[in-house]
């Protein structure tokens, strides 16, 4: 069975219904995960990967320019992608949405990143490992964990986790041909979706326990397949609210360490957005 047929996905991208749509819908959400980076970042708004974002632009009207780590590159491809579809029909690309890191003038992109674990304050925690939607980090309980470079893919999902701030971030200079990009993501989607059937089947026999946004998204998933079907904005909500409290769990930390009137204001944001979401 060819790996990217919708009734192929893993059970939490399977939510999205999209062998529903129409064939021209499909089409154009293939097309267009097909060119996404397959960071499975969750910059984008879509914390449970690049399909749903793809799924959000053609069916809900979200806009094309939300991919990070695309950058101006990505952007002008969907650009391309909608137009050829007869989705829109401005001649100018939108801009894309601004990195933290500096743009890359050969790949119209976002200086690629890295997550390096420093040895030396690293506890064995494990907490980094499930964050990880590609299975990048291995180690295990009270030793020292590793990231494997090559499969990194700089969405710095571990670094929330982190009790003891252990990750950093480190330029990582690549410039792939399209064909090495094109096999590069194929292969982390196939990672991500090998992730999410492994979490989702350790979840089922009850020998995992949730940890992560998209475990607990998963975790909704399974415990509604012998009731009723997930409403697709549901299973976001829950995947926001999830990744909220991570936050606010850090932010805590951090604010017992240094008392600062930022941390406090972002704090009672992240704090408003969770009752707004838990009251919606």
């Amino acid at each position: 069975m060819n790996p990217d047929h919708p009734n192929a996905l893993p059970l939490l991208l399977q939510t999205l219904n999209i062998s529903d749509l129409p064939q021209d819908t499909q089409a154009l959400i293939a097309d267009m995960d097909n060119v996404l980076p397959q960071t499975q970042c969750g910059l984008c708004g879509h914390m449970d990967g690049c399909l749903p974002y793809a799924y959000g632009v053609a069916v809900d009207d979200e806009p094309y320019n939300l991919c990070v780590p695309g950058g101006q590159a990505v952007t002008d491809t969907l650009f391309d992608i909608l137009k050829n579809h007869g989705r829109i029909t401005d001649n100018t690309p939108l801009t894309a949405t601004k990195s933290k890191w500096q743009t890359n003038p050969v790949t119209k992109r976002p200086q690629e990143m890295r997550a390096v674990i420093i040895e030396d304050d690293c506890i064995g925690c494990t907490k980094c490992i499930p964050a990880c939607p590609v299975d990048a980090i291995i180690g295990t309980a009270k030793h020292m964990h590793t990231i494997i470079s090559d499969l990194c893919t700089g969405c710095e999902l571990c670094l929330p986790p982190c009790p003891v701030d252990c990750i950093t971030l480190v330029p990582h200079h690549a410039t792939p041909t399209d064909t090495q990009r094109q096999s590069q993501q194929k292969h982390l989607r196939s990672r991500y979706h090998q992730h999410l059937n492994r979490v989702a089947n350790s979840i089922k026999q009850g020998t995992k326990p949730v940890v992560s946004s998209v475990e607990s998204a998963l975790s909704n998933v399974i415990s509604q397949e012998t009731t009723a079907p997930i409403d697709k904005t549901h299973a976001k909500n829950t995947i926001e609210l999830a990744k909220i409290r991570s936050q606010l769990k850090k932010l805590s930390k951090q604010l017992a360490k240094n008392d600062s009137e930022a941390l406090r204001l972002e704090i009672d944001r992240l704090n408003a957005k969770l009752t707004d979401l838990q009251n919606s």
